[in-house]
């Protein structure tokens, strides 16, 4: 529409002169100036001339110069033509505008459009593309939008009133702002939205999904999420993002709300088994075990539905949520003949319907020449980062033989950025990679990088990941470290050891288990700060005897709190310092309806918030005598840190994985003295370490010597293990 103002010779001279860089020659200006000038002097009728006139000046750095030439139409024209002028002027910079946009010079665009806003203010669809371009510039700032009033004239905008693809742009702007009046305006453009709604919001949480994980962005990004389920309630997917969000900011209240409300709105069974889990994470991770029977019942009748149907042609959704809804039925029971082939009928239908969605992509060339005779070996996973799984695995990859094997990283929604990530991971080995999470685009690179063996770190506790690995982007997969296995036909191996697995656990596991000769995992140790607390700063006397437990909520079974106070009420002069993620409220309730049961006065309880960072977490464990460990999910990470730091624990031995860690971690450390096989003589530790100060400190000497001798602290010759164990996986695959 635009275009009607002008005559082809000139439309066409400008197209040209405007698609020229910020650069343009001098002896262009001029001429370009004398162009119009003379078409000027030729025809003083033709308002266009003008407008051209100006925007060349304009180039040319000459402001003052443009606006007396726009001016000059005016100064003739009648109080009932200004309005025609003004838009006729407004189309013709819009267009130019547009022309330096597509040209990608962006600051004289910028520069048209200043112009523009000068001239009419409340043109908002100038404004939002000044927003844009002023963002492409790096420059955008919440002065700015409160300049331009963005805010009020939005609010007062029709739906359908403001191009789509143009809002999508401002959107994308808006987000990076990462401040509350974007999150306001924000709010505004979506309601704005009609025909592509949906697919704007879906494109607003991916990013809110991006900047709370990879980014560490977390405020903001839950008040995205927010304003997406304002707009559009009752959204399943958005709510599910938001109780990921409430859970993980501690917010807890606003987790189990709208996780029941994500239940209340299920009608089918992926969905109805989603609810439970998100119930299940928002309630144990709070520590609320409340009704958690008569949760698990309807969780365990939903699975056997499932089950049942064996459902096919699920979405990619439902699929997900599929897999990750048993979750949590180890931190409940300590029962893997039941709950490991449940967990495995479960993964072969979902991996079922990875192989009816999944399409390979076209290849991409190699990223790496393969070197004769090494082997291709890629991690995948979320926690290349500080993580408790990143931790434990960096020093596998540190110590990697470079010369016989190829190693490649996948990470999955992590920052490249991160520092942690650049020293522990990329810079150890051959090639990373940074996703976002979208599978296709990660099986496909898995592929073209011919990867030998994949090894997944992340386990059952990222669901992108366990996709990729259904898709068997690699001939031989293994599972890994972060969590139990996943039960997903794809993989062909689970990593353990002599002690960390029953002998019979062959039995109900889909994967065949490799037991590496020592011990499943080593790390070379852990950096330690500075500690902050003090037994004076609780109020606890010299002579007392300190128990600690440093766990998160979802850990805190009823059953082995109720071992614990046992312990706490036998030994005269002791303390019980409680730490870890939990709402304080709730886990100082439950813990004090469980002491007040046993007889234990609450003053003999210490809630502790978290420490800043994991340095201090490790520096402040010297306040205790004993650690408690959980059951029937022990430690990992934290019992490892324990023993580090030469503390003496008490675990309670079980069948499952989740209930052996602790038990293998003692044992490959040097000691036996703590390692329990009931709940009775799991509180006979812990009695006999509290009122027995020589064998604490017979068992701290044990560990303080073990540092140099024992196969938990030697990752070397663990990586060695490992090594030896991948080309034997590997002769295998070749052989069949």
């Amino acid at each position: 529409m635009c275009k009607s103002y002008l005559p082809t010779k000139q439309y066409l001279f400008m197209s040209q002169l405007l698609a020229k860089k910020v650069s343009i020659t001098t002896d262009l200006e001029i001429q370009s100036s004398e162009f119009y000038e003379s078409e000027i002097l030729a025809n003083e009728t033709i308002t266009t001339n003008y407008w051209y006139l100006g925007i060349s000046y304009l180039l040319a750095e000459r402001e003052e110069d443009a606006q007396a030439a726009w001016f000059v139409p005016f100064s003739a024209a009648s109080s009932t033509e200004v309005d025609s002028l003004t838009d006729e002027l407004l189309a013709t910079l819009d267009l130019a505008a547009n022309h330096q946009f597509q040209g990608r010079h962006f600051e004289q665009a910028w520069l048209i459009r200043q112009h523009m806003w000068t001239i009419a203010p409340d043109r908002l669809e100038n404004i939002l593309e000044l927003v844009v371009l002023i963002h492409k510039l790096g420059k955008l700032t919440s002065a700015a939008l409160i300049e331009w009033e963005i805010s009020e004239l939005l609010a007062t905008a029709t739906v359908g009133s403001i191009d789509e693809y143009l809002i999508e742009r401002v959107l994308r702007a808006l987000i990076d702002l990462h401040s509350e009046l974007s999150i306001k305006i924000i709010g505004h453009c979506i309601e704005l939205t009609k025909s592509n709604r949906d697919i704007i919001i879906s494109k607003a949480l991916a990013s809110a999904f991006k900047l709370f994980h990879r980014d560490n962005i977390m405020p903001f990004a839950v008040k995205l999420a927010e304003v997406c389920n304002r707009i559009k309630p009752d959204n399943l997917g958005t709510l599910q993002i938001l109780i990921d969000f409430y859970t993980l900011t501690d917010s807890y209240a606003m987790a189990t709300e709208t996780a029941e409300q994500y239940y209340r709105l299920s009608t089918e069974i992926p969905d109805q088994l989603c609810g439970i889990y998100l119930i299940q994470k928002a309630r144990f991770t709070a520590g609320d075990w409340r009704d958690s029977q008569e949760i698990v019942d309807l969780h365990r009748q939903l699975l056997a539905e499932a089950i049942q149907l064996s459902p096919q042609n699920l979405s990619y959704w439902h699929n997900q949520i599929l897999l990750i809804s048993s979750f949590f039925l180890p931190y409940i029971e300590d029962n893997p003949q039941v709950n490991k082939p449940l967990q495995n009928q479960l993964a072969t239908i979902y991996q079922s319907n990875i192989i009816l969605k999944h399409i390979d992509l076209e290849q991409e060339e190699l990223t790496l020449k393969k070197k004769t005779g090494c082997l291709r070996i890629g991690y995948i996973g979320s926690t290349f980062k500080i993580h408790s799984v990143g931790w434990l695995n960096r020093w596998l990859i540190h110590h990697h033989d470079r010369e016989s094997f190829q190693i490649f990283v996948y990470g999955i929604n992590i920052n490249r950025d991160d520092k942690f990530n650049n020293q522990w991971f990329r810079d150890k080995v051959d090639v990373t990679y940074y996703f976002d999470g979208t599978p296709p685009e990660v099986v496909a690179q898995i592929k073209s990088d011919e990867i030998d063996i994949l090894i997944d770190v992340d386990s059952l506790t990222y669901d992108t990941t366990c996709y990729i690995m259904g898709c068997k982007p690699a001939p031989v997969q293994i599972s890994w470290l972060g969590w139990d296995s996943t039960g997903i036909p794809a993989v062909d191996y689970f990593i353990a050891d002599p002690y960390v697995l029953p002998d019979v656990a062959q039995e109900y596991y889909q994967e065949q288990i490799w037991r590496l000769p020592q011990t499943y995992l080593a790390v070379d140790g852990f950096e330690v700060g500075i500690p902050t607390l003090r037994r004076a700063d609780l109020d606890i006397p010299n002579d007392a005897v300190i128990y600690l437990s440093s766990q998160s909520g979802y850990k805190r079974h009823p059953d082995c709190i109720k071992a614990q106070m046992e312990i706490i009420k036998a030994v005269p002069n002791s303390y019980f310092l409680i730490k870890g993620k939990s709402d304080p409220e709730t886990i100082q309730n439950f813990f004090g309806k469980l002491a007040a049961e046993v007889g234990i006065s609450l003053d003999r309880l210490r809630f502790l918030d978290r420490d800043v960072d994991e340095y201090t977490h490790r520096a402040n464990l010297a306040i205790a005598d004993i650690v408690l460990d959980t059951f029937p999910y022990n430690g990992a990470t934290t019992t490892l840190e324990t023993l580090w730091m030469g503390i003496p624990m008490v675990t309670q031995v079980g069948q499952q994985f989740a209930a052996r860690n602790s038990y293998t971690f003692m044992l490959n450390a040097g000691i036996e003295e703590g390692i329990a096989w009931s709940q009775a003589e799991y509180i006979e530790w812990g009695i006999k370490l509290g009122l027995d100060r020589d064998l604490r400190a017979k068992i701290a000497g044990k560990l303080r010597s073990g540092r140099t001798t024992a196969p938990v602290w030697n990752a070397k010759q663990f990586t060695l293990d490992m090594e030896q164990a991948y080309r034997k996986m590997w002769a295998k695959y070749v052989s069949n």
